[in-house]
């Protein structure tokens, strides 16, 4: 059984306990049982992709419209089209990963186990504003359903990276700078399935033009004006 197979059966599990009356029970036991496999945990190298490729990436022209509506210092990137199946974060990190051994089904297995190993710091710093992390670790188990602050946050400490998320100003209020993040759907759908509210349901990532990271590069990363996810590895943060 490859990397691939391997999680992916772990997700299948995961998800088979994700429907037992005594759900968290058993994702708690599966998630300790994973964490003393040391080849599954080994942990990832995420050196992500800056620069867009023409050759290899498509631009998303939904999300190039809503990008235009986000703060002035992200008006230069470039929206890349993901998948929309439900893991488009993941397949957002992917596309930066460049690395064709990691699956969507791994990054989210990880993201659980995450969640699962310190969910005390993360009930802390979000329960407040989107509820309990238990609920939502019962929902992540499922393979292709869209996530939360709690899944951004968890991913940025499993791979020990930074992840800056860029919301557009749409029906914008002050209590939503920490869902901060990017929307690519028509905006009357997304309206029509929120009894009117503009909400975000999917993310992809934002890539520099070669020439643009060059002359970035040279003059040192800016300082971004919004908060962002901080870990304690890479010094530049990803954005989606």
């Amino acid at each position: 059984m490859n990397r691939c197979q391997k999680f992916a059966r772990l997700l299948q599990l995961l998800g088979q306990c994700s429907e037992s009356i005594v759900y968290y029970d058993e994702i708690a036991s599966v998630v300790q049982r994973i964490r003393q496999i040391e080849s599954i945990m080994a942990p990832i190298q995420f050196h992500p992709n800056q620069v867009f490729d023409e050759t290899k990436h498509i631009v998303d022209p939904i999300a190039k419209k809503y990008l235009e509506k986000a703060t002035n210092d992200v008006h230069h990137l470039i929206p890349v089209k993901v998948a929309d199946d439900g893991n488009c974060f993941y397949h957002s990190i992917l596309l930066l990963m460049n690395n064709p051994t990691v699956t969507t089904d791994e990054l989210r297995v990880r993201t659980i186990i995450e969640l699962m190993t310190n969910e005390a710091y993360y009930d802390s710093m979000y329960s407040q504003f989107i509820g309990s992390v238990a609920f939502i670790i019962k929902a992540m188990c499922k393979n292709n359903t869209f996530l939360e602050l709690y899944e951004i946050s968890a991913l940025c400490n499993a791979l020990k990276c930074n992840i800056r998320s860029i919301y557009p100003k749409i029906d914008f209020r002050e209590d939503m700078t920490i869902l901060n993040n990017s929307h690519v759907l028509n905006e009357t759908a997304a309206r029509a399935a929120n009894n009117g509210a503009w909400s975000p349901n999917h993310f992809v990532p934002l890539l520099s033009s070669a020439t643009h990271y060059t002359s970035e590069y040279e003059n040192k990363s800016p300082t971004f004006p919004i908060p962002e996810k901080k870990t304690f590895k890479n010094n530049t943060p990803t954005r989606i």
